[in-house]
């Protein structure tokens, strides 16, 4: 079980180094499982981060109990693509990964404060996910 998890330490860390990589506004990628444990996180080269590791291991947590409560109008609505949250420092969002109906993973993100998030995420994260989408699903 160490060879599997050091496989997947590796992946998601490329995966989240990758996502940085995608846009200049984008601060910081991280993987999350479904209980908002980290498992991998990259920040933008030179950033100093707003919240301390702690905070952003209670933040990961909340976005998972929030991803987890948002299929009530599913049949409604449609299904979750992501979610956005606009601070006054920065953008925050949160991208389910799935498997069939089930979230195997969240996808954590946050943005400058001028990034069009929206935008960034549907041209350029949500591909890239979806083309990566085997190695989460192993």
């Amino acid at each position: 079980m160490y060879i599997l998890n050091e496989y997947f330490d590796e992946c998601f860390q490329n995966f989240c180094s990758e996502i940085i990589k995608k846009h200049y506004f984008i601060r910081s990628a991280a993987i999350a499982d479904v209980l908002g444990h980290l498992m991998a996180t990259a920040y933008r080269q030179h950033l100093i981060p707003l919240l301390t590791q702690e905070e952003s291991s209670r933040a990961a947590a909340q976005a998972a109990i929030r991803a987890a409560t948002r299929n009530k109008f599913k049949s409604r609505i449609g299904e979750l693509q992501f979610s956005l949250s606009r601070y006054e420092k920065s953008v925050r969002a949160t991208i389910p990964i799935k498997n069939g109906e089930k979230i195997k993973f969240l996808l954590l993100l946050t943005f400058d404060i001028e990034a069009e998030a929206d935008s960034i995420i549907i041209k350029r994260i949500l591909p890239y996910v979806a083309e990566n989408k085997d190695y989460f699903l192993q």
